[in-house]
């Protein structure tokens, strides 16, 4: 195996339920990007986009990656934007990313009413902020190596089917 495998995708998505049950079923490492962003700044994302804005987010985003450097034996779960940001995503050249899609209907249903800790939907219609997120990070997600479907399906589905697609099932 070479280069981490990188869940990438709009927020609800499923990167870290997913990247979870694939790094158990696989015995990987599991690392969280946003929650090692968290760490390092001492904040919530949330707090750090109210703080400082999405752009002073981008750069700590590309700066973790960097410092990062997860090897190919992990699973990483990384924010909705990371892919489209060429920083971030140049710290890890050898990443095998999987786009896990996700409609905007089937993403706000997701989300539901936790909007609070979702700071790009904070005080709007989620539906149509997801919509226009995923239309604007579409060609950045179409880059990634893999793709799989997660809507209406459930976590051990998907998880198996990436495991498949990575060569890396243990059927």
């Amino acid at each position: 195996m070479t280069g981490p495998i990188v869940l990438v995708g709009l927020m609800a998505a499923g990167k870290t339920s997913v990247g979870r049950r694939l790094a158990a079923d696989l015995a990987l490492r599991y690392v969280d990007l946003d929650a090692e962003i968290e760490r390092r700044a001492g904040m919530s994302v949330d707090e750090l986009f109210s703080r400082h804005g999405e752009l002073a987010f981008r750069e700590l985003e590309a700066r973790v990656s960097e410092d990062l450097m997860p090897g190919s034996d992990a699973v990483v779960a990384v924010g909705g934007g990371w892919m489209a940001n060429p920083a971030a995503r140049g710290a890890w050249p050898t990443a095998r990313t999987v786009w896990l899609t996700v409609s905007p209907e089937e993403a706000a249903r997701r989300v539901g009413s936790e909007t609070g800790s979702r700071p790009l939907l904070d005080g709007e219609n989620t539906r149509s902020v997801l919509a226009r997120l995923s239309a604007q990070r579409l060609p950045a997600y179409g880059e990634a190596t893999y793709t799989v479907d997660t809507d209406g399906r459930p976590i051990d589905e998907v998880a198996t089917e990436v495991a498949r697609l990575l060569g890396l099932s243990k059927d």
